[in-house]
């Protein structure tokens, strides 16, 4: 049926009808429009968190910078190689510093994760167990280890190295890994039998 054909009260009635549907229509949308003010709330803030942790990681990544940069600038002035290795028994380095290479000919890349060679592959065969029992010793009694052995250099001579290294242990005891420093046993001048 046509709107001209309704009669004044059915069109008062449809009308009356199309209000409350408008109404309810226009609390939808008044609910969904809170809804998004909400989550629009939301997501300002989680922007805002998100912004926040961002700004604390750059922070944080360049205080490491900072820091790395510092540990190596103090490492390249060390006059020897210092390393950190596990104790097993190829002395797996984890960080060679560069003047390996000095005392070696190898590059410190050849020995980090046994990459090329171990540590242990240059240790002259006559020193091996002296350094095996000298580093031991040291771990059963948690100090430091002193060493003096011969390593073999890539152009087939013999350089005599001090290594000097302690065990780095978490807080139940066990041990994590070696930290030390070899020397030029030559070009290292000693006093009364210690490092000067």
């Amino acid at each position: 049926m046509s709107y001209e054909e309704m009669s004044k009260e059915e069109l008062l009635s449809k009308i009356a009808s199309l209000e409350k549907h408008l109404a309810s229509f226009k609390e939808a949308n008044t609910d969904l429009s809170m809804q998004l003010v909400g989550k629009d709330a939301e997501m300002i803030k989680i922007k805002r968190e998100l912004e926040e942790q961002i700004a604390m990681s750059i922070k944080r990544d360049n205080l490491v910078k900072k820091s790395t940069d510092h540990y190596e600038s103090l490492v390249a002035n060390i006059p020897g190689a210092v390393y950190r290795c596990a104790n097993d028994a190829f002395w797996t380095m984890e960080y060679f510093s560069e003047q390996i290479e000095e005392l070696s000919g190898y590059p410190a890349s050849d020995f980090v994760k046994n990459h090329v060679r171990s540590f242990n592959s240059i240790i002259h065969p006559d020193d091996q167990i002296k350094v095996v029992d000298a580093v031991n010793r040291g771990l059963r009694n948690m100090h430091p280890y002193h060493i003096q052995y011969r390593i073999l250099h890539r152009d087939g001579s013999i350089v005599p190295v001090y290594e000097r290294g302690a065990g780095v242990y978490d807080e139940e005891g066990e041990l994590l890994w070696l930290d030390g420093v070899i020397f030029d046993f030559v070009n290292t001048k000693l006093v009364d039998g210690g490092m000067l």
